[in-house]
């Protein structure tokens, strides 16, 4: 549990750039203003509204005089007047053992008191209005609704009434009001007491708009904010600092502000840029947590990796239906504290609550292959499922393949030692002599064509696997001549390794590399689409079936003919000799005399590499194509049961479309009833047939969803079960994406990041369009409101 702590030191702060004359005489006079202003009722202090605008703010040539406060709060509440009281509607509530009975929140207080906040952190409930507007010098005193948080459900009727008859909450209410009336109608307190603050203020925010804008601008593209030192002797400030200068050079007001204001009121200190970037950064997952709650239930996705500090980095991202489609959106990077199930556990449900989701409204988890992720005994989403039971697990489909291939290999020597041969060619060629070489020999026998570069084994992905192969096979002429022309070089160790690569090539790997390039080809397609963020449960299904089909269509007697047929026309394009079959029988091996007596299961002979059709038709192909489909229809069949095999019963193109088997395992796991949704499906087919009569037709859950939103009251259930069926996690690939914008912005030169900037610099850049539409007004709102003893006034 992680707490934030404000410390307000008892200072005077100067408010401006000027001074009157009179400051000290001025000063004097406000403070027996606010003393004789602490003494007052808020009955009395309400008719005269002057006195409470002395009090609340400061004068512009008057020095300000803050009390000294200690406040430490969870971090899921408002952290500023500007924000709206954290009010999380949640399905169940923490409960408090009192006595015999469990006593927990009601959300029905919300209704009778607008000023009440509630902690999930901390399981207790807060008081928005003193907690911000309280009487000056009036803090420490009751801290139950304003620091410790009050939790004595069992009375809390009682004693919310009980606070909201007190004169010090009804000060603050007072005070709330009143400012929030002040802020709607665009006047502030101070614009009562002088006529020239509201020129100062103008001119301040003019400044504030040129940092907050140049700010904005290097986050969502990803640029890096300092420099390596911001003197004014360096030539070189860094990307923040330098535009800041260029919209100086076509502004007055933040030229005379840069030069005229004193170092510590430029606000160009990387505190202040933190400080904004968090302001930024919260917006917008407070704008994902509004359009989560207003969907009603969201798909998690978690992944975890290491930045270029060596930590430890857990990615969250949600997926839930806007405007009638399923958005992926990244929330928040968070150090994990520990790799165990535990510690990540926590790690997510803290993320959850610090962007004001209720964990309990989802309704799927999506993670990789990782043990300490799904495991099932005692793995995160098992800990999760222990919470929300209708969080059913789905592994990522894009790391399925991944593991398909690495138990094949596993499993299969000969593949095994192909794929470290393609390995150790790219390695080869990735030397600059060798490589220039290389592109010499590609340019003599195709001049017309640019060179193909060799491409790095990818473990993660099958397109990577493919484009290796493909640009293998299509460059396998080059690379042998490259090999010849450097196996006489006088360099020894370059000449002794292409020796060895050029003994390696043989007719058994040029008839692998035809194999897997025609394998990885039928399977590219799906990799590919695996990655898109907006692909359906159902589609990824049918998608994996169809490949599966295509793989066994190729164990055949004349698919095995085609790729001998070219593997024989490579080995003759670029010289390669293939052994002539054995003319006989080869002599049954037998076992030593002194060993007749043991049991014996390692060879005791080196066998001879396989060179003929039928030894490598039954030693290689056959079995790697038989690895291949159990492999895959294993892995892409045993999905989290019934509940998602039957969302195909929501296509219309499915043979069990809207099929009333097919959909009630669905229907119970997620809380609806069997005679309510059977009587929908029924006027759910007369509704279809009187669209088809109209001409209109669906095709997708997507478009199914979109024509029933009309009629989502008559079809709730129904309505339900799409919406869950289009928010259902296929891959974790958006953590993935999330990983490669964290690379970008944490490179080598900015390791030092602390891990909150890198989080909220992360969220600015991967919501670039986001991040554009924030108004800059109340950014620079909520960052004058955070603290009240600015250097230059904001309000």
């Amino acid at each position: 549990m992680r707490w934030t702590v404000f410390l307000i030191k008892k200072t005077r702060v100067p408010v401006g750039n000027h001074v009157s004359e009179g400051a000290k005489e001025g000063e004097n006079k406000e403070e027996s203003e606010r003393e004789s202003f602490e003494r007052e009722t808020p009955e009395s202090r309400l008719e005269g509204e002057e006195q409470f605008v002395a009090a609340a703010s400061c004068s512009t040539g008057a020095a300000a005089t803050s009390t000294s406060i200690v406040v430490i709060v969870p971090t899921d509440l408002s952290q500023s007047p500007v924000e709206e009281p954290r009010r999380p509607l949640l399905r169940r509530y923490p409960a408090t053992k009192v006595g015999l009975q469990g006593r927990y929140f009601n959300r029905r207080w919300y209704e009778d008191c607008n000023w009440l906040e509630y902690s999930i952190l901390k399981d207790c409930a807060f008081c928005f209005a003193c907690r911000h507007f309280q009487r000056p010098g009036n803090h420490g005193e009751k801290t139950a609704f304003t620091q410790d948080g009050y939790q004595n459900w069992k009375k809390a009727t009682s004693s919310f009434k009980t606070h909201n008859a007190s004169v010090e909450h009804k000060y603050a209410m007072a005070a709330w009001n009143e400012w929030t009336a002040q802020r709607k109608s665009g006047s502030t307190i101070c614009n009562a007491l002088s006529d020239g603050h509201e020129k100062i203020v103008q001119e301040n925010r003019e400044y504030m708009t040129a940092v907050v804008e140049s700010l904005r601008y290097t986050a969502y593209q990803g640029l890096s904010q300092r420099g390596d030192t911001e003197n004014d002797m360096t030539v070189n400030q860094g990307n923040f600092l330098e535009l800041l200068q260029v919209i100086a050079k076509f502004n007055k007001t933040v030229a005379q502000k840069i030069s005229d204001n004193p170092r510590n009121a430029k606000y160009t200190h990387h505190d202040i840029q933190n400080e904004i970037l968090a302001i930024m950064a919260n917006m917008i997952r407070d704008q994902i947590s509004a359009e989560v709650q207003d969907a009603g239930l969201f798909a998690l996705m978690v992944d975890e990796s290491r930045d270029l500090s060596k930590t430890e980095q857990v990615s969250v991202v949600v997926c839930y239906v806007k405007n009638d489609e399923a958005v992926e959106e990244f929330l928040h990077f968070t150090p994990a504290d520990g790799l165990d199930a535990e510690s990540l556990f926590a790690t997510v449900k803290e993320t959850l609550s610090k962007c004001n989701i209720d964990h309990t409204a989802c309704i799927a988890q999506c993670y990789d292959s990782a043990a300490v992720m799904s495991g099932v005994h005692n793995g995160v989403q098992e800990k999760f499922r222990e919470e929300v039971p209708q969080a059913i697990n789905i592994h990522c489909h894009a790391h399925r393949p991944n593991l398909v291939l690495v138990d094949c290999v596993r499993n299969v020597k000969a593949v095994g030692n192909f794929f470290v041969i393609v390995q150790d060619i790219y390695k080869f060629f990735s030397g600059s002599f060798v490589h220039a070489h290389f592109t010499k020999k590609q340019r003599e026998f195709e001049p017309s064509q640019q060179p193909i570069e060799l491409k790095k084994l990818c473990d993660t992905r099958w397109s990577c696997q493919y484009h290796s192969l493909w640009a293998l096979q299509k460059t396998l002429p080059a690379i042998i001549a490259t090999l010849k022309d450097i196996k006489s070089q006088p360099n020894s160790r370059r000449s002794t390794d292409a020796r060895s690569l050029l003994s390696l090539i043989d007719a058994e790997f040029i008839l692998h590399l035809i194999l897997f390039e025609d394998l990885f080809r039928s399977a590219k397609f799906m990799s590919d689409t695996l990655q898109s963020p907006d692909l359906l449960l159902e589609t990824a299904t049918d998608l994996a079936h169809s490949v599966i089909t295509s793989i066994k269509e190729k164990r055949t007697e004349d698919s095995w003919k085609a790729v001998w047929s070219k593997a024989e026309a490579l080995c003759t394009n670029v010289g390669v000799i293939i052994p002539p079959p054995p003319l006989q029988e080869k002599r049954q091996s037998q076992n030593p005399r002194h060993l007749q007596d043991f049991i014996i299961e390692a060879p005791t002979e080196h066998h001879p590499s396989m060179f003929s059709s039928d030894e490598l038709r039954t030693s290689s192909f056959y079995p790697v194509i038989d690895r291949l489909v159990n492999e895959m229809t294993g892995r892409f069949s045993a999905e989290a049961g019934a509940v998602l095999i039957e969302t195909s019963a929501l296509n219309r193109k499915h043979a069990t479309f809207l099929q009333k088997e097919s959909l009630v395992p669905m229907a119970q796991h997620y809380g609806i009833r069997e005679d309510n949704l059977l009587a929908e499906l029924h006027q759910m087919r007369r509704l279809l047939e009187r669209k088809k009569e109209k001409g209109e037709t669906v095709s997708s859950a997507l478009e199914l969803l979109s024509m029933l939103k009309p009629y989502k009251d008559s079809f709730a259930d129904i309505y339900k079960l799409l919406r869950i069926s289009v928010t259902l996690p296929v891959t974790s690939a958006s953590c993935e994406h999330s990983f490669s914008c964290m690379q970008r912005v944490k490179k080598y030169l900015r390791n030092r990041m602390a891990n909150p900037r890198l989080s909220n610099l992360a969220c600015l850049s991967i919501h670039a369009e986001r991040t554009k539409a924030l108004d800059v007004q109340k950014i620079i709102d909520s960052f004058a409101l955070n603290h009240g003893n600015r250097r230059i006034v904001l309000l």
